[in-house]
């Protein structure tokens, strides 16, 4: 009688728990490294924004925008501006807020529009309780490069008086 060798069977499945630990800890490291900023500059006629070689990341923050005809503030118009003749340049108009619109140096409407995105950040900021989410008078500002500084001025000087004390200007990064 012939004794037949017995086989051992070696189990060749493939055990892949291990393989996806390890996916998902670089997919956890991945998307916590990862990075975007949630900005958005709209192009349009009436604003060119200067160049800079700044390396900031914009921030989440009130968007202001100071174009060539008016002023937006989180995409709401607030503002028109005027256009008066440039006594210094004959021929040229010079970019003004209109004088019924101010009282001092504040603007009356941008003041207004202002003071209470301050509140509603104030209360969405303790309603949360995080850190986070709380109000740090942080503003984004989109200026056009040809805006008059008188005009930028009164347009700090009115966010400064609404609980704004933090600029920050939107450039396009020059290469």
């Amino acid at each position: 009688m012939a004794v037949k060798a017995r086989r051992h069977t070696v189990d060749a499945s493939l055990n892949i728990n291990s393989m996806m630990d390890m996916m998902t800890i670089i997919l956890v490291f991945l998307l916590k490294s990862y990075s975007t900023s949630d900005i958005s500059v709209a192009p349009s006629d009436n604003l060119q924004l200067p160049t800079s070689s700044s390396q900031k990341a914009p921030e989440l923050a009130v968007n202001l925008v100071v174009a060539s005809n008016q002023i937006v503030v989180d995409g709401v118009p607030v503002l028109n501006l005027d256009k008066t003749p440039d006594e210094e340049n004959p021929g040229q108009n010079l970019t003004t807020v209109p004088e019924d619109e101010k009282r001092g140096q504040v603007i009356t409407k941008l003041y207004d529009r202002l003071l209470e995105k301050a509140e509603s950040s104030k209360a969405l900021g303790e309603r949360s309780g995080s850190t986070e989410h709380e109000f740090k008078g942080r503003i984004l500002m989109q200026v056009d490069r040809n805006m008059p500084f008188a005009v930028v001025r009164e347009v700090m000087y009115t966010a400064g008086q609404a609980q704004f004390g933090e600029f920050r200007f939107v450039v396009y990064k020059s290469e």
